[in-house]
């Protein structure tokens, strides 16, 4: 394939650009990859949409040793695919000291355990800017809570949604070992992949939850839930 036989400029390029905005949508990836591939080349070679995923594996490949990597989300809320550019460390929450202050790091750590406890991970904006009032030492107000909000979004980590603030698709890509050791009670493996089903498809006769996608693929050879083997009986294509 054109954009992904070597490692060019064009793959420094779409690093760097996925890099500076933290999460792009698969649309916006193929978008980038063309205009780079535009300003690198001038061949009549056209890449198209299946050549991201190969782009980003190269991309990847020399990434590995500065511990980060371009991870691909499927983000179940939106039914969008989505590109987003995390550090490999145990201990992410703790990279982003490097931009935000102790308070502001504060909230962003209460968020994620705000929504990882309440039912659905999900949590209306007021409770969001409540959690101003719950930061030891020195606080924030909550117009700068706003607009930390604001600039999570705009970065992937959270997403809002109906009136409601969710898991965003950057946090679904990078915090799930944080997630799931500090709040294991609260959060899930999807029992078919056995990766964390931040926001999938619950059964209606016992409190398993699953991966749309896998239930998807799981439902074309069997019939019953794999936690209770009883018929399953909730839709996946709604």
């Amino acid at each position: 394939m054109p954009a992904s036989a070597s490692y060019t400029d064009v793959h420094r390029a779409f690093l760097q650009a996925v890099s500076q905005h933290g999460t792009v949508s698969a649309k916006q990836a193929y978008k980038i990859l063309l205009s780079e591939y535009g300003k690198y080349h001038n061949d009549e070679t056209v890449p198209t949409e299946d050549d991201v995923p190969d782009a980003v594996a190269l991309i990847n490949s020399k990434l590995h040793r500065f511990d980060k990597k371009i991870v691909f989300v499927h983000y179940e809320p939106t039914n969008a695919d989505f590109y987003c550019f995390c550090p490999q460390a145990e201990t992410a929450v703790d990279r982003l000291q490097n931009y935000y202050s102790k308070p502001e790091l504060s909230l962003f750590r209460l968020m994620l355990k705000e929504l990882a406890c309440s039912e659905g991970h999900k949590v209306r904006p007021i409770v969001c800017l409540n959690l101003t009032a719950e930061i030891t030492g020195k606080t924030i107000t909550k117009v700068r809570a706003e607009e930390l909000l604001d600039e999570w979004e705009k970065l992937g980590y959270f997403v809002q949604m109906d009136e409601m603030w969710y898991f965003g698709p950057k946090t679904v890509a990078e915090f799930d070992r944080y997630l799931s050791a500090h709040f294991a009670e609260h959060m899930h493996k999807c029992l078919l992949c056995n990766e964390m089903d931040f926001y999938g498809v619950k059964c209606a006769k016992c409190p398993e939850t699953l991966h749309k996608e896998c239930l998807k693929k799981y439902l074309r050879r069997l019939t019953n839930c794999p936690g209770c083997q009883q018929p399953w009986a909730v839709s996946v294509f709604n």
